[in-house]
């Protein structure tokens, strides 16, 4: 299905021989400091002004060098632009990418040989692509993705562009002395871009919404999508919103029963019309490679002219076709001479199995070969393939524990017989988090109940207790001050014993003991302005006193107490609190009357008041 062709100025593409219409994309990374940049992109924007627009589209990365650097269509949009030429790894412009994996030539002859050889090579992928207004300044893109037939590498990754077609200056904004900026990227959309695994007959949809800047020329402004391999960076399909009409075959595939007279039934229609568009399509088919024994015939006639119902077409294979895929190409032709293909497989003897998990990123072993991402097969019917899940697997707090196939086996390997009925197979896992408990000093001889590292189940209810608030440790007593936790659900307090619910990561807690009897609470769910110090009250005081403060911010907070001449007799606190208010308890039970200091600490905040103990 692959082939590598060698092509002018040696160049290469891994070119698909199959499927519907192919829309090229062109990417190239330039700036209005780049001299050889002001000199090339005339010729890029003269030889793509003579193409068909249906047919290839392009995108403008700016950058922020050479120096001065101070492009300002880089500076509108740093970090998507720094994520396009980060991906590329592009550290010199001008510089381009024709449909990913090949450079860009800024010759005219070159990038016509170079669209020769690729725009008669059928994409396995079809894009529709539509835009909704949301009120006044926003829009809605939805973006869906069919995959017409089987690929090398299922994996791959939707990308979404904003893009400003025409951008002109008054008078030029770099040093090169270019004034006029053809598709220029706005916005990306999310610029991560959307991983999928894409199999034939699949249809995954994507919507994104983006703010309508009003620095934008909204007439020049348009939405472009690209698929892309994550091996090979190759560009399999692009797409933008159609100037006429769409095609969408249904089912992707059938598979049949080799060595019989047989067929199937399948139905084309036209999912994206332009608006206003109303010119009648006239279909014609044909096997792609000529196998005889295939033929394909529309019982009801050839002509959709009504776009909201579908038009039915059969093909038929006689006991003499061997085992194998066949590709239908369906070709649809408006009364303007436009045309349009899709494709759908014709399986005999065979079928399409996926097999994957339903977490991505864990491995599974088919025929004793291991992978890691959803891998897609043609097996003859009747044929036994081995699968196994492993179980468990863990990556780096979180474990998974196999629950069952999706065919309902639950046990881990199986050796499933390929039928025509049962093009899938998910191992499904559950997952557990890990909950870590310790206590700080360490050795302390106090046991944590709950946690200790082991692994839940995901919204499963953890409960976590200490078998001693107190203990007796290197010659000293210790006692519980609190609970430092980091993770969502986890517990920061004065609690001895807590509860986590509908456990949903990692969870981390800390329980800190010190040689100070002290009582530290949290008091009200207030996150105050700023840092502040009160006056303890009662004041004097015998035994027992209450210092207040204020923590606006997540701090490493230290609470001390001093004697009259400056000595420390106490830390009260020495430990990270969230933002919140606070009250400690000092009891001085064991001082003599007298006058004291007590200081609060943070990285950024000192305070100190007096307070007098009366015996």
């Amino acid at each position: 299905m692959k082939n590598l062709i060698l092509i002018l100025f040696l160049f290469t593409f891994t070119l698909q021989v199959n499927a519907g219409d192919r829309t090229i994309f062109i990417e190239r990374y330039t700036s209005s400091t780049c001299p050889p940049c002001a000199t090339n992109n005339p010729i890029l924007d003269g030889w793509l002004a003579t193409q068909d627009a249906s047919k290839i589209q392009g995108i403008a990365y700016h950058m922020n060098w050479p120096s001065p650097g101070n492009d300002p269509m880089y500076f509108y949009n740093t970090i998507d632009n720094t994520t396009r030429r980060t991906y590329y790894n592009v550290n010199s412009i001008p510089q381009g990418r024709f449909d990913g994996n090949v450079t860009l030539p800024y010759n005219s002859g070159s990038l016509t040989s170079l669209y020769d050889q690729r725009i008669n090579q059928l994409s396995p992928l079809t894009i529709f692509l539509t835009t909704q207004p949301l009120g006044t300044d926003s829009t809605e893109v939805t973006v869906q993705v069919y995959c017409e037939t089987s690929m090398e590498n299922p994996n791959v990754t939707l990308q979404i562009a904003v893009v400003e077609k025409l951008i002109q200056y008054s008078s030029p904004p770099g040093t090169n002395g270019e004034m006029t900026f053809h598709d220029v990227m706005r916005r990306l959309l999310p610029g991560g871009g959307t991983t999928m695994t894409m199999t034939p007959g699949q249809m995954v949809t994507v919507k994104q919404k983006f703010y309508n800047d009003p620095i934008w020329n909204a007439s020049q402004v348009k939405v472009v999508a690209w698929v892309q391999r994550n091996d090979t960076k190759e560009i399999i399909q692009s797409g933008q919103k159609t100037s006429d009409f769409t095609l969408l075959p249904n089912p992707g595939y059938r598979s049949v029963v080799q060595g019989q007279a047989t067929g199937s039934s399948y139905t084309v229609a036209t999912p994206v019309i332009a608006q206003g568009y109303n010119s009648p399509i006239t279909f014609t088919a044909e096997v792609i490679g000529g196998q005889a024994g295939i033929s394909v015939e529309f019982p009801g006639g050839n002509v959709l002219s009504n776009f909201s119902q579908t038009l039915p077409f059969n093909v038929n294979s006689l006991p003499s076709v061997p085992s194998g895929v066949y590709l239908i190409k369906i070709t649809g032709t408006n009364g303007q001479g436009k045309s349009h293909i899709t494709v759908v497989n014709y399986l005999v003897g065979t079928n399409f199995v996926t097999v994957g998990t339903n977490k991505p990123g864990l491995t599974f072993n088919v025929n004793g070969n291991q992978f890691g991402s959803t891998q897609l097969y043609n097996w003859g019917i009747g044929s036994s393939q081995t699968l196994e899940a492993i179980t468990p697997q863990t990556i780096t707090n979180s474990r998974y524990i196999f629950t069952n196939w999706s065919s309902g086996e639950t046990t881990p390997i199986i050796t499933p017989n390929i039928s025509f009925n049962v093009g899938n197979y998910t191992a499904n896992y559950k997952t557990q988090f890990r909950v870590a408990t310790s206590l700080n000093p360490g050795g302390i001889p106090v046991t944590v109940n709950g946690g200790g590292g082991q692994y839940f189940d995901s919204a499963s209810t953890v409960n976590i207790s200490l078998s001693s608030t107190t203990a007796q440790f290197n010659g000293k007593t210790y006692y519980f001050q609190r609970w430092l936790g980091a993770g969502v659900g986890s517990y920061s307090g004065t609690n001895p014993s807590f509860s986590i619910s509908s456990l949903s990561n990692f969870v981390n807690q800390i329980a800190f003991f010190d040689t100070v009897n002290t009582s530290i609470s949290n008091i009200g769910s207030e996150i105050p302005e700023r840092f502040q110090l009160y006056q303890n009250y009662p004041n004097p005081f015998n035994p027992s006193t209450n210092i207040k403060f204020d923590i606006p911010q997540n701090s490493l907070v230290l609470l001390r107490v001093y004697d009259m001449l400056g000595k420390e007799i106490t830390t009260l606190n020495n430990s990270i609190l969230p933002a919140g208010k606070y009250e400690a308890v000092w009891n001085a039970s064991d001082f003599p009357s007298g006058i004291y200091f007590f200081k609060l600490e943070t990285s950024n905040f000192t305070e100190i008041k007096r307070m007098v103990l009366v015996k």
